[in-house]
């Protein structure tokens, strides 16, 4: 059933191509973290030191790449649809061998990292593959006082893992791309510790899914500030068919996705800035929608309760301001009843905001807050929220 709906989909992008009115496809925008397998991921660098090759190895490999992929689905009647890819923000660490201590590898700030990506949903070979500008340092550079390396190459990224016609359905039914983009891949590339050359190798497993990659305390406590050479907002990716509030009867929802803000360092008293990223549609279709809005509350945890109820979050906590949202008529035979899914802890976040993180906050939930729709309607795979910490 599913892959017959899947087909019906892409049946409907092959309507519009041919003028019948349906406007089920167009450009899709899949945004979400590719990041590291840790335990199944290793490398090494080996440097050049009076003439002798030392081949120091990498461990605890960890982090993750936050990618824009963007097709166009009434492609699919040509053959395999090709688009183009983008790194937005890179983030690798690892323990390195002996003196050359910890190292960090970060997207060059000052450089594009771009390419082609071909997604071939009938079986035959999908990839990406683009160039990377990046930068990288280590505790032997640190104690040697040398500036950041640079790093320019080539990543070749084999997606036959994840995509094809039924996991692209999936997802469009769903609402959620993990795995779509699981891949092994090598990265090699050459550059210089000052003047020591240097050679990079890492052997990576990576597969995607919404949230940023997590980090050992003290990798991220090293690398952190050259991560932040990027940009200190970190992307949350959000499933467009999510809510925290409650749904009208005959209606499906997924669960609203929750920031541990432990996690992102973030604190009672601290301020947050929070901001929509990318769009979603409030009909079921393979493009980009126009919608961004967008709402928040904080929690005293994460738990959620069914979807029928008004007040799901038990550990909800107002942060000063509050958002309506709209109430549903129910109705058995002749019987109607009006259900409210407003709760006055809430907040709006689009266009952006900042707030303040309440006592006792430890979550944020954060979803999508579109009006006079069914969220089982929602489509969209390049939705999310950025979070930073004042």
């Amino acid at each position: 059933m599913r892959a017959n709906r899947i087909r019906w989909c892409l049946q409907l992008c092959a309507l519009a191509l041919l003028g019948v009115g349906t406007t089920g496809c167009g450009e899709l925008t899949i945004r979400s973290w590719v990041k590291i397998v840790s335990a199944e991921s290793s490398g090494s660098v080996q440097i050049t030191f009076f003439g002798q090759k030392l081949n120091l190895a990498l461990t605890r490999v960890q982090g993750g790449f936050d990618s824009t992929v963007k097709i166009d689905t009434r492609e699919i009647l040509n053959g395999p649809l090709q688009g183009s890819i983008e790194l937005n923000d890179v983030r690798v660490a690892a323990q390195g061998q002996g003196s050359l201590g910890k190292v960090c590898t970060w997207k060059n700030p000052n450089s594009t990292s771009i390419g082609q990506v071909v997604l071939d949903l009938s079986g035959g070979p999908s990839q990406a593959g683009l160039i990377i500008g990046l930068k990288a340092t280590s505790g032997m550079s640190k104690a040697l006082n040398l500036p950041d390396s640079d790093l320019v190459q080539f990543a070749l990224f084999p997606l036959d893992e994840g995509v094809s016609i039924d996991t692209l359905l999936a997802a469009q039914n769903s609402g959620v791309t993990d795995g779509l983009f699981a891949s092994t891949t090598t990265f090699h590339g050459t550059t210089k510790i000052g003047n020591i050359p240097a050679e990079f190798n890492l052997n990576l497993k990576a597969t995607n899914d919404a949230e940023p990659p997590l980090f050992d305390p003290d990798l991220l406590s090293f690398c952190g500030p050259s991560f932040d050479q990027q940009g200190t907002d970190l992307f949350y990716g959000l499933n467009s068919k999510s809510t925290y509030l409650r749904i009208e009867q005959g209606d499906e929802a997924a669960a609203p996705l929750a920031i541990s803000l432990a996690e992102v360092g973030a604190h009672p008293g601290d301020t947050l800035h929070l901001a929509p990223a990318g769009t979603y549609s409030d009909l079921s279709v393979l493009k980009d929608g126009t919608e961004t809005r967008l709402s928040g509350v904080f929690s005293s945890s994460n738990v959620i309760k069914a979807s029928s109820e008004r007040n799901r979050i038990p550990g909800a906590i107002d942060a000063g301001s509050n958002i309506i949202t709209e109430s549903y008529l129910d109705c058995i035979l002749l019987l109607c009843v009006l259900h409210s899914s407003d709760i006055p802890q809430d907040f709006r976040i689009d266009p952006g905001v900042d707030v303040v993180v309440p006592a006792g906050a430890q979550y944020l939930f954060v979803a999508p807050t579109p009006s006079g729709q069914f969220w089982k309607d929602n489509s969209g795979f390049g939705f999310g929220v950025t979070v930073g910490v004042n």
